[in-house]
């Protein structure tokens, strides 16, 4: 039997999750990063992605989308603190859909750097979305 570790899941406006489970990926700045029990101690930070998190070993599954924020990993807590979460159930992938459009729209259009990389963030956003729903159903 896999053991488990305490995962919770922070936004400025809530506690998104808070469980346990035996395996997490998290999207890091440099890849995604996978935890299972006893992880070495980290804190990095994280990018807009999608959280998986495998809870049982009969395969129970929740996907989240995330934005930017940080991750510290510690005595078999994992506590994530990001600006937005969605559980992947709950999101509407027709409007997810439309945002990523809307989005890269706006990637091309773009005539600096900085309206380029939030332009890049709103896609990424978007797409985490989209995956988070998908690998729910």
């Amino acid at each position: 039997m896999a053991k488990s570790f305490k995962v919770v899941i922070v936004t400025p406006d809530k506690t998104a999750y808070e469980g346990d489970a035996i395996s997490a990926t998290i999207p890091g700045m440099a890849g995604y990063i996978g935890v299972w029990a006893n992880h070495a101690p980290l804190v990095g930070a994280v990018a807009p992605g999608m959280v998986g998190l495998k809870i049982d070993e009969a395969g129970s599954e929740k996907y989240f989308s995330v934005g930017t924020g940080f991750v510290e990993i510690s005595d078999n807590v994992v506590n994530l603190m990001t600006d937005t979460c969605e559980i992947g159930e709950e999101i509407d992938v027709v409007r997810a859909e439309e945002a990523l459009e809307r989005a890269r729209q706006r990637l091309v259009s773009m005539e600096t750097e900085l309206d380029r990389e939030r332009a890049r963030l709103a896609v990424s956003r978007a797409q985490a979305r989209i995956n988070a729903e998908k690998h729910t159903h």
